[in-house]
């Protein structure tokens, strides 16, 4: 069956009679780009309408299908396509009807799930996006339904209305650009940044306080200042850092130990405790000198810590005093992920859950560097 000469065949006819895409769609009841596709031969006519078709344009079914006038009209091949038509729309009005009664349902259960969310919607702890996709999810519905009932081809015909559905919906559609951009722009930082590879240095030649804290010193919300500016007084030193730049943040961790002689080991210990924060806190034109001090904590970790973050904005940052071997562990972690960091257990909280905060406001935690202490 070439269905390209189905098609001229079918334009041919059309334009015999006179008649537009337009008119000759009214007359079956289809769209115009319907009408289109036939002459195209992209589509085919369905199965129903291949006796009015043939009769509409005085044809036999057999030159339809064959593109071309050459037979008498065979009544034969008619009733047997009559009889298929009529099989195909008992078939067809079967499944419609489930369709049906399956799209009723969901848009009743949808529009009673939109109405509860809205009852329950707390504007300043819940986020208003599931409730737009429940209602965008029913009007997804809605229109399915009323497509397999036929009320929006009789709808299609009322250009007043279809100009006021227009109108609604572009307002809607105004209305929910600004919660759909911000899911976009969300979904666009989380892949990015998901894609964004790990960056590893080791080695105590690769340590260099300076360039650290220039690189990744505002994502991870800190001036490092535990960490040593440099390990020239240290007898031995490993270091490693393990970080990935994201748009608005920094993960992985930097992880300093060095071994002092017992001297060098006191000033350091010296110089973490007398760690001060200090800066100028510009609140309501009112300027206010704030000072914030390292805190000393020897019961989260496994040894003694000076702790400058913990938890702030999802940071982690201490200094472990080993004391029987005069070492000293500076740690920092950026929303950390323990469980890629198991070869550094003993330097990890006792409890790893405490790391856990995705119920808590994370910038009300204890840091030096926070600006609302």
């Amino acid at each position: 069956m070439d269905q390209k000469k189905i098609g001229l065949f079918l334009k041919q006819l059309r334009i015999e009679k006179g008649l537009t895409q337009e008119q000759l769609a009214e007359v079956f009841h289809v769209s115009s780009r319907t009408v289109s596709r036939w002459e195209t031969g992209t589509n085919m006519p369905d199965i129903s309408l291949l006796v009015p078709l043939s009769n509409f344009y005085e044809i036999d079914v057999r030159e339809l299908m064959e593109g071309e006038k050459d037979s008498e009209m065979n009544k034969e091949i008619e009733e047997v396509a009559t009889k298929m038509a009529d099989y195909a729309d008992a078939e067809k009005g079967r499944l419609f009807k489930w369709i049906q009664i399956v799209g009723f349902a969901g848009v009743i259960i949808l529009t009673v799930s939109v109405i509860s969310q809205s009852i329950q919607y707390n504007k300043e702890t819940d986020s208003v996006t599931p409730i737009l996709a429940t209602f965008l999810g029913m009007l997804a519905m809605l229109v399915m339904t009323l497509y397999s009932c036929g009320v929006l081809s009789k709808i299609g015909k009322k250009k007043k209305l279809i100009t006021a559905v227009k109108v609604i919906s572009l307002g809607m559609l105004v209305i929910c650009l600004r919660y759909l951009l911000a899911i976009s722009l969300v979904l666009f930082i989380g892949l990015f940044s998901v894609l964004q590879p790990f960056k590893t240095k080791k080695g105590a030649e690769k340590y260099d306080k300076a360039a650290i804290v220039e690189k990744y010193g505002i994502d991870m919300s800190s001036d490092f200042m535990v960490f040593p500016d440099s390990t020239d007084n240290a007898l031995d030193v490993e270091f490693e850092s393990k970080l990935r730049y994201g748009l608005l943040d920094t993960d992985g961790y930097v992880i300093l130990k060095a071994k002092y002689n017992e001297e060098e080991y006191n000033k350091e210990v010296k110089r973490l405790s007398e760690i001060r924060n200090e800066f100028v806190w510009d609140f309501a034109d009112e300027y206010e000198i704030v000072s914030n001090d390292i805190l000393y904590d020897d019961s989260s970790y496994n040894y003694p810590a000076y702790i400058a973050s913990d938890g702030y904005s999802d940071v982690y940052e201490y200094a472990l005093l080993i004391e029987e071997n005069d070492e000293i562990v500076y740690v920092i972690i950026s929303y950390p992920k323990w469980v890629n960091m198991l070869k550094y257990r003993d330097y990890l909280k006792k409890n790893l859950l405490d790391y856990n905060m995705s119920n808590e406001e994370t910038f009300s935690a204890y840091s030096i560097y926070s600006r609302n202490k």
